[in-house]
C-alpha cells in the first residue's frame, strides 16, 4: 500500500462502490498499489463492469491489470483518465484474461496510436467491439475496424 493511500484492503476500495457486478471506482486516485490490492481480490472474478476512470494507474497499474486472472468476466472497461501510454495498451492488447471485453475507454491518456494498432489486431482480445479514445473519437468492430466520430451512425 503506498503511503498516501486511504486504502488498506481491497474491501475499503469495493465499500460503497459495488453494484451487482459493476465496480465504479472512478476518481479515487487509485496507483499501482491500490490496483494490485484489486487484481489480487477474489471478488473481482464476478465483476463484469469495471470503471476505473480518474485514476492513476499509468502503464505499471494497466500491466498489472492485463496480468490478472480474476479479471476474466470484464465486458466494459473504462480506463479514461489513467496516464496511460501505448506502452500501457501494447500490454493490455496481449492480456489472456480479457477475452470477454467488448468495450473500451481510454479517452484523456496519452495514447498516439501505436497501442490502439495492437488492439485493433490483438487475437487475446478478439471480442472487442468498441474503442473511445479521445474525446470525439469511436471506433467500432464491423467487418474490420472503422473509425466513427462519436454522434454519428
Amino acid at each position: 500500500m503506498s503511503e498516501t493511500s486511504k486504502f488498506k484492503d481491497a474491501d475499503s476500495i469495493f465499500e460503497g462502490r459495488l453494484r451487482g457486478n459493476q465496480l465504479m471506482a472512478s476518481g479515487l486516485r487509485l496507483g499501482p498499489p491500490e490496483g494490485r490490492l484489486l487484481w489480487e481480490s477474489p471478488k473481482m472474478a464476478e465483476i463484469s463492469w469495471l470503471d476505473l476512470d480518474d485514476n492513476r494507474l499509468g502503464d505499471e497499474g494497466l500491466t498489472e491489470l492485463a496480468e490478472c486472472e480474476n479479471l476474466v468476466n470484464v465486458s466494459y472497461l473504462n480506463l479514461n483518465k489513467n496516464g496511460i501510454t501505448d506502452e500501457g495498451i501494447k500490454a493490455l492488447a496481449n492480456s489472456r484474461f480479457l477475452a470477454k471485453l467488448k468495450r473500451l475507454h481510454l479517452k484523456d491518456n496519452l495514447v498516439k496510436g501505436e497501442g490502439v494498432i495492437h488492439l485493433f489486431n490483438s487475437p487475446a482480445l478478439g471480442g472487442l467491439q468498441s474503442i473511445n479514445i479521445h474525446e470525439g473519437w469511436s471506433c467500432k468492430k464491423r467487418e474490420g475496424w472503422r473509425y466513427n466520430p462519436q454522434g454519428s451512425k
